[in-house]
């Protein structure tokens, strides 16, 4: 596995996204292709589609913010069908007995 390119701090990014939008667009195409580059290639299908799916509703979005949106509702809606496949694929949990217990009245404390 060869050394991934590292993410510049926040601040760089900040002024690349400013000053320097495709230097900033260069960066992500580059680590996006390391990262497929170096993923076990039984998954490199999958991640390919994903990345391609991302492209493209950031190209359609009208703009950024749009993109952005849509994108976190991507994540969301696949988090949620990981969340309903383990439910589905765990068993229920087992029933919890009632228990029952004896109330005690308490006296009142004098003062």
């Amino acid at each position: 596995m060869s050394k991934l390119t590292t993410l510049p701090p926040f601040e760089e990014l900040k002024a690349m996204a400013a000053e320097r939008p495709e230097e900033l667009e260069d960066l992500r195409i580059r680590m996006t292709e390391e990262i497929l580059r170096n993923a076990p290639e039984d998954r490199q299908r999958r991640l390919k589609g994903l990345v391609f799916n991302i492209d493209m509703v950031r190209r359609r979005a009208k703009n950024p913010m749009q993109a952005c949106i849509r994108l976190s509702q991507m994540m969301m809606d696949s988090t949620l069908e990981l969340r309903e496949a383990l439910c589905m694929s765990s068993p229920p949990p087992a029933p919890v007995q009632a228990r029952t217990a004896e109330v005690v009245p308490l006296r009142r404390a004098r003062r």
